[in-house]
């Protein structure tokens, strides 16, 4: 009896101390944000590093195992972390240690780059994707850990205007990088050209490292339940079965999982139509981060007031449009389009599958619907650009993506008419 007594006021100490740090961590937490993305600027994986990765191959399904590397590396690890995550009290000690496998990698890639730039390439992009698969799962391992501590120390009516300035600073620092990596791009020849943009990554990111190291995270006075692994397992049947509306959003979001069919491809479609030189990837990285950076704050607001279903539901309009737009673009110039739709869905997409999740569950079992919604999807997400691949190398690129605009409208139809807004 004493402690429930005493719950009300617990709780109550917890949202004054968030109350008093939110600020201090709304601040630092944009700074994270802004320098790594302003690092990733010059590794996108939907530009910079098809680019690099045509310099050691030719074969599309090895283009798109990058882009599956990212979305699996992000996604599947979260369900063996969610139960370990959600018995810790403080998140951030988690996200730091895991966060130095985001930034490593890229510092080993430049220098491999300097020095060894001339091994066989079947040995160099062995060595890439074992470092590219150390970055993407480090990110994946944290990501539970990540979204809880930010639902925790950004009040939920403020999370769509944390998200929002989070994109458009951060998009400006990215397409301010896609500025850079054009002209490093085009003023020094392979192998200098892609060292110095992966060393710049490795710089950003360590400084946006500082930054987060600087998150003041008070400690939830109501501890999720400590259970093994195993009984962990079995209990999510259980928590499927009693939420229906998750459970629906979990079926949408499997055919909302396959844009990377065709999302991963624009940028080599275009570049192998069309004769165009790697420096047209760092104009395609900028109209990416610009139209992110732009939208942004329009996805934030119109999340805070209509609820992030309807931002997830413009998120795929905008990823068919593109689809369609590339279908039967014949010039830079509609490509120019394909790349402003697709960044103005990232941005859309990264606001609203963010924030809807924390939306679901209850602050204990937050790590478990974050790991479930993202571990759910990972096969699709993760195997649909080397579907898509497989695809554009037997037949086309463009019956890939009028395919992926079918299994898009697919999804579209679950998401608006079987999920509720939680």
């Amino acid at each position: 009896m004493a402690i429930e007594e005493e719950l009300p006021k617990v709780i109550k100490n917890f949202e004054e101390e968030v109350r008093k740090n939110y600020r201090w961590n709304f601040t630092v937490n944009i700074m994270d944000a802004v320098f790594f993305s302003f690092g990733m600027g010059f590794a996108s994986v939907n530009t910079v590093l098809p680019a690099f990765l045509r310099h050691f191959t030719s074969s599309n399904l090895i283009i798109g195992l990058v882009a599956s590397l990212n979305t699996l590396g992000w996604f599947l690890p979260q369900i063996f972390s969610a139960n370990y995550i959600q018995k810790i009290k403080r998140k951030k000690d988690i996200i730091l240690r895991w966060g130095l496998g985001e930034r490593l990698p890229w510092l080993f890639l430049s220098l491999l780059l300097l020095y060894l730039s001339e091994l066989p390439s079947w040995i160099f992009l062995s060595i890439f994707f074992v470092l590219y698969a150390v970055f993407a799962f480090a990110g994946g391992v944290m990501g539970p850990a990540w979204l809880d501590m930010l639902a925790k120390i950004i009040p939920l009516k403020k999370r769509g205007r944390f998200f929002g300035w989070s994109n458009f600073l951060g998009g400006g620092m990215g397409m301010f990088a896609g500025f850079l990596s054009i002209y490093i791009l085009r003023s020094y020849s392979f192998p200098k050209n892609f060292f110095l943009c992966f060393l710049i990554s490795f710089i950003a990111a360590s400084i946006s490292y500082g930054f987060f190291a600087l998150v003041r995270e008070p400690i939830y006075p109501i501890q999720g339940r400590r259970t093994s692994f195993k009984e962990y397992i079995g209990e999510i049947p259980h928590l499927l079965k009693g939420d229906r509306n998750f459970s629906s959003f979990l079926l949408a979001s499997v055919f909302l999982s396959c844009g990377g069919m065709a999302t991963s491809f624009f940028a080599v479609y275009a570049l192998d139509s069309l004769s165009l030189s790697d420096s047209y990837m760092g104009v395609f990285t900028s109209l990416i981060l610009g139209a992110q950076t732009i939208s942004s704050l329009l996805w934030g607001y119109l999340g805070d007031r209509k609820g992030y279903k309807v931002v997830m539901e413009m998120s795929v309009l905008l990823t068919i449009s593109a689809c369609l737009v590339a279908i039967f673009s014949s010039s830079p110039y509609l490509f120019y389009i394909v790349f402003i739709l697709i960044g103005c869905s990232f941005s859309a997409g990264m606001i609203s599958s963010q924030n809807i999740v924390l939306e679901f569950s209850s602050p204990q079992m937050r790590p478990t619907y974050i790991a479930l919604s993202n571990t759910f999807k990972a096969p699709f997400v993760g195997l649909s650009p080397l579907l898509g691949g497989m695809i554009s190398d037997k037949l086309s690129f463009p019956f890939t993506f009028f395919l992926t605009v079918l299994i898009l409208s697919l999804g579209f139809f679950l998401l608006r008419f079987l999920v509720q807004e939680p």
